[in-house]
């Protein structure tokens, strides 16, 4: 079976191209050919220049089932563009990863709307984070559904440090992440460090902490590969208080090295949270639920411990690299027997 993957460069920052990164490393099922496009150095180049190649692809490669990495806005207007240049006897798929596809939506005019359901109804499947959002997608389209959670390769070792004293927080940095209620929290706990990697607001942030004077929150930047390890084992905590999510790839990866979560209750993420069990689940916005949680958290060492092994756990038995591509396996096979039917 040959596969066309359709999304950003797997050198490019975010979730999304993190799973490509995974596909890349770690699949061997199936032969898989990529098309980017999106490259952080050449933006619009990398899109256009799909356009132009797609057919050629698919006709060369002999692919059987396309395979789109769609988020919101640009992400989706490219995919969906792409989509129409798909000839009729391959089969493709729609894999939804956004943040805030309701929003993109509800926010749409009566056109686009129709256009965007248009769209959905066209792809041959639709792929999803979490049932909640399977649920939301299932009030726009026909097209069947599949919930398949992301997932994350687990280290050998947890080298979790209970007693370290900084909080991380991964990813694109602003007000949908909850950043400035971080920035509201962090003075009430001296004793740690918040270090807030990634890109984002990451300007206006910087005035904020400068203006307020707050001495132990820091903005180094997006997290390279290459720190990642030294990073994340000096973490006692990881922080995602956002106001809109998927499943986000940064929760999966500091839960498989036994970092515990503390994250707010939306998207997926209460798929793989369970409060008190192996992280803390919280309300988008409730400083007063995050300020007692995190008391709660670092006056408790047992508590850290625990919590640490329950994440772990948790990942390795349903968010592993092998059960995300036998489950993704079984979708591919099922697209061709569908196709052979046809």
């Amino acid at each position: 079976m040959n596969i066309l993957m359709v999304g950003p460069s797997f050198k490019a920052k975010g979730g999304i191209a993190t799973v490509i990164a995974n596909f890349r490393k770690y699949y061997r099922s199936n032969k898989i050919v990529y098309l980017e496009t999106w490259q952080e150095k050449h933006r619009y180049f990398a899109g256009i220049r799909a356009l132009f190649v797609i057919r050629k692809k698919i006709r060369q490669e002999k692919i059987d089932i396309v395979h789109f990495h769609v988020a919101q806005k640009g992400s989706f207007y490219r995919k969906a563009l792409l989509s129409y240049l798909v000839p009729r006897y391959t089969h493709y798929i729609f894999h939804m990863h956004a943040s805030q596809f309701d929003l993109f939506y509800e926010k749409s005019p009566r056109f686009l709307k129709k256009r965007i359901r248009d769209v959905l109804n066209r792809a041959d499947h639709i792929v999803v984070l979490s049932e909640s959002w399977a649920s939301f997608y299932r009030g726009l389209t026909k097209t069947p559904i599949s919930v398949i959670p992301n997932a994350v390769e687990v280290p050998k070792e947890a080298n979790y440090d209970s007693d370290a004293k900084k909080i991380i927080m991964l990813g694109r940095q602003g007000e949908r992440k909850g950043s400035y209620d971080v920035l509201k929290i962090a003075p009430l706990f001296p004793d740690y460090q918040f270090v807030l990697y990634g890109d984002g607001e990451i300007e206006r942030l910087t005035k904020e902490i400068k203006r307020k004077n707050i001495q132990n929150v820091t903005l180094p930047g997006w997290l390279d590969a290459s720190k990642r390890d030294e990073v994340l084992s000096g973490a006692v905590l990881h922080l995602l208080i956002s106001y809109n999510e998927g499943l986000p790839m940064s929760i999966l990866e500091t839960m498989a090295r036994g970092i515990p979560n503390l994250a707010t209750a939306i998207g997926g993420i209460p798929d793989a949270i369970k409060d008190g069990e192996n992280g803390f689940l919280v309300t988008p916005g409730d400083l007063q639920q995050i300020q007692i949680y995190l008391n709660l958290f670092l006056n408790e060492r047992e508590l850290r411990i625990s919590l640490s092994k329950q994440a772990r756990l948790t990942v390795e038995n349903r968010f592993s690299i092998e059960s995300f591509f036998n489950e993704w396996n079984a979708l591919y096979d099922a697209s061709i027997y569908k196709k052979e039917k046809e």
